[in-house]
Formats: C-alpha cells, sequence, structure tokens
C-alpha cells in the first residue's frame, strides 16, 4: 500500500510520541490505572473472572450473584464478590434491589458496559478462530461476520428485555 508523503509524516510523528510515551511508562511508577488506554481496560475487565462476568452480563442475561456463582466456570465467592465491587466501582455495572425478591440484588449493565459489546464479541469471534476447541457454535462467528450491526442490534435487545422482565415482574 503506497502512503502519501503528509501521511507518512504523521505516521512518523505519532511513532514517535507513543516511543516517547512507551519510555516514559517503562521509567515511571504506575499508581493509578488510567492514562493508558491498554492499562485503563485491563485495569478495568483485564482478569479472565471480569471478563466472563462481563459475558455473563451482556451476552447470556445473568444478573444476580446465584447466576454468576452457577457459571461452569466455578468462580469461588470471595473472588466473585470482589470482582463485581471492581465493576460496579468502575461504572460497569449498576447494583440494584431485585424487585421479585427485596434480599437479592441484580447487577445491570450501564452504558459504559454496553459500550464494550462490540469489543467482547470481536474477541470471542477471534476466539473460535484460534481455539481448537471452542465451544461456541459455527452460526455465531458468522453472524456476527456478515452484520456485525444487525448482531449488536440483537444482544442490545436482548439486554433491554432481561432487564425489562426483571423490573415488569410482579411481587
Amino acid at each position: 500500500m503506497q502512503v502519501k508523503p503528509s501521511y507518512q509524516l504523521h505516521l512518523h510523528i505519532a511513532r514517535r510520541n507513543l516511543d516517547a510515551y512507551i519510555f516514559h511508562m517503562t521509567k515511571t511508577k504506575i499508581t493509578e490505572w488510567s492514562g493508558c488506554p491498554a492499562r485503563y481496560a485491563a485495569g478495568i475487565f483485564g482478569d479472565k473472572w471480569c471478563f466472563l462476568i462481563m459475558r455473563d452480563v451482556l451476552l447470556l442475561g445473568r444478573r444476580t450473584y446465584s447466576d454468576f456463582l452457577n457459571s461452569p466456570e466455578g468462580i469461588s465467592t470471595n473472588i466473585l464478590a470482589n470482582r463485581l465491587a471492581k465493576l460496579e466501582d468502575a461504572g460497569i455495572l449498576n447494583r440494584k434491589i431485585d424487585p421479585r425478591k427485596a434480599s437479592r440484588v441484580c447487577y445491570f449493565p450501564t452504558r459504559k458496559a454496553r459500550d464494550l459489546l462490540p469489543t467482547l464479541i470481536s474477541m470471542m469471534v477471534w476466539s473460535t478462530v484460534y481455539d481448537e476447541t471452542t465451544e461456541a457454535p459455527a452460526s455465531f462467528a458468522a453472524a456476527y461476520k456478515s452484520d456485525p450491526a444487525e448482531t449488536l442490534a440483537w444482544y442490545e435487545a436482548e439486554i433491554d428485555r432481561v432487564d425489562t422482565e426483571i423490573f415488569n415482574t410482579t411481587v
């Protein structure tokens, strides 16, 4: 691909700025997980449990502590409590009393969480290519590859349906 000279200059400047940024980051002790986009994202959902909770909330419609606890990966109660609090503190989940049972709470995805749908699904589609033992049906990746916008709209509608179903339940 031929790059125009003006773009080459912009790319050179961007690369030089990125190199300086990376050098600065390797020489600076990190006290907060913000500033660097990769570090910020990794600080919120960069461990396997936060990632799987996000999958459960955004793609599988799970909302309660027991829903997450009963996921097949087998998260321990102390780690689950910690990760739910972490995701709530990060503005990814909203914790609300379950209108179906006042002694239980539900965790609802915020707009910030929902904005992760394209990334989460893209990473899962990537996994279907490279994980030889993937459990995902072939239709999952095919649907997203053929019409990403429609797939994302379907998941958004499912999130709305699950949340509406919870709040429209009479006790």
